[in-house]
C-alpha cells in the first residue's frame, strides 16, 4: 500500500451526494471546503446496485449505473489530490437473487428468499457464482482508476431473523470465517491495487468468530492491505452510548485500534471508521470529533475515516480545519502510548 493510503483523513459519500454536483466540482469541496485527502464512493451499494456501469454479465440494466461519469468523478478526485476508494458491499443484495435465485440465502420458516429488518434480501457467502459476481465488480471498478477497493458487509447476517436462514450453497462443514476467507482470495486475485474491509467493532476485543459473523481478522488478514473497524459509539449497547463521558468514547476508539495492531502487526493499515452523525451521541459536536480522531492517532491508526449516510460533514470539517491550524508542519510523529485495555461492550447492534 502506498503511503498515501496510510495517511488518510477521509469520508463516506453517498450516491445522491456525488450526483448532485459535477465531478470538478465534487473534487472542489471535497479537497477545498471539506478538507479531506481520502474518500469513499458506492462501487456496488447497500441494496446491490453496481453504481458504474449496467453491462456487466450479473448486473445488467437499471437500478444499476446510476453514477455514469464515475471514471470522471475518480479522475477529477484524484487530480486534486484525494485517494479515491471504492466501497464495494459484498452480501446485502436485492437484485442479484432476481437473476440468479439460488444465490440468495432462504428462510427455513418460508422456504422463500431470506429478509433482513431492512427488508433487504442477502447472498450467501458459500456461493461460488457470488464471489465471482462481487470479483468482476471490483475487476471493473479498478479499471476506472480506483486507488484502493474497500469491501463491506463481508460477514454473514447475525440479527435476530438470522436463526432461520438457509445457506443453499454450503456443501461442507466450511466455518464461516472460511467462506469469507475464500472470497478474500478470490477478490484479491483480480486486483494490483489494494484490498481493505470494514469489520464490526466487536472484532477488535475477540478473536477466533464467536458471534458467527465471519470475520476472524487472523484469518481474512493474508488477503488485506487496510481493514476499518466501525468504531461509531452509536453501535453498542445503551450503557456506551448513554455515557457522556469523553473518555467513554476515547478508549472505545483507542483500545479496539490498539488491538488490531497488535494482533495484526504493522504490515496492514488500521483506518477506523468513527461516527459523523448525532444519533446516540449524547455530546456530539466538535470535541466528540475531535476525541475520536485524537483516540485514532495516538493508538497508532494510519489515519481515519468518517461515516454520515448523507454525506454531511460539517463538524468534521470545523475539526479538520481547527487541527490543521494548530499542528506544526515539522512536527515528528510520537509513538503511541500504551494506555491499557479498557472494558468494552460485548455486543454489536
Amino acid at each position: 500500500m502506498t503511503e498515501a493510503g496510510r495517511r488518510i483523513r477521509g469520508v463516506y459519500l453517498p450516491v445522491s451526494k456525488v450526483t448532485a454536483v459535477r465531478p470538478r466540482q465534487l473534487a472542489h469541496w471535497v479537497s477545498k471546503r471539506l478538507g479531506a485527502n481520502a474518500v469513499i464512493l458506492d462501487v456496488k451499494d447497500d441494496r446491490g446496485r453496481v453504481t458504474f456501469s449496467r453491462q456487466l454479465p450479473t448486473a445488467q440494466g437499471r437500478p444499476h449505473g446510476a453514477v455514469r461519469q464515475m471514471r470522471k468523478y475518480v479522475e477529477e478526485l484524484k487530480k486534486s489530490g484525494i485517494y479515491v476508494i471504492g466501497r464495494l458491499v459484498c452480501f446485502k443484495d436485492n437484485f442479484l437473487p432476481r437473476q440468479y435465485p439460488k444465490t440468495a440465502i432462504r428462510d427455513r420458516k418460508t422456504g422463500k428468499i431470506w429478509r433482513d429488518r431492512s427488508v433487504v434480501s442477502w447472498l450467501d457467502p458459500f456461493s461460488p457464482l457470488v464471489h465471482e459476481h462481487i470479483a468482476s465488480v471490483a475487476q471493473q471498478a479498478q479499471q476506472l482508476g480506483f486507488d484502493e477497493i474497500q469491501l463491506d458487509y463481508v460477514r454473514f447476517p447475525v440479527e435476530s431473523g438470522a436463526r432461520y436462514a438457509i445457506f443453499p450453497c454450503r456443501t461442507t462443514n466450511q466455518k464461516r470465517y472460511m467462506a469469507i476467507a475464500a472470497l478474500l482470495s478470490r477478490v484479491d486475485q483480480e486486483l494490483s491495487i489494494p484490498l481493505s474491509i470494514d469489520v464490526f467493532g466487536l472484532t477488535a476485543f475477540q478473536k477466533g468468530d464467536p458471534e458467527g459473523l465471519g470475520q476472524s481478522l487472523e484469518h481474512l488478514a493474508p488477503y488485506l492491505d487496510a481493514i476499518s473497524p466501525m468504531l461509531y459509539v452509536a453501535n453498542w449497547p445503551r450503557p456506551v452510548w448513554e455515557d457522556p463521558k469523553p473518555s467513554r468514547n476515547y478508549s472505545l476508539v483507542h483500545d479496539a485500534v490498539r488491538r488490531v495492531r497488535q494482533r495484526l502487526g504493522d504490515q496492514i493499515a488500521v483506518r477506523p471508521l468513527l461516527q459523523g452523525f448525532r444519533f446516540r451521541a449524547a455530546n456530539f459536536g466538535r470535541s466528540f470529533i475531535h476525541n475520536q480522531i485524537d483516540a485514532a492517532q495516538t493508538a497508532g491508526s494510519s489515519g481515519h475515516l468518517f461515516w454520515n449516510q448523507f454525506g454531511n460533514y460539517y463538524m468534521v470539517s470545523v475539526v479538520w480545519q481547527r487541527l490543521d491550524r494548530l499542528q506544526p508542519k515539522d512536527k515528528p510523529d510520537e509513538p503511541p502510548p500504551d494506555l491499557g485495555a479498557t472494558e468494552v461492550a460485548k455486543r454489536d447492534e
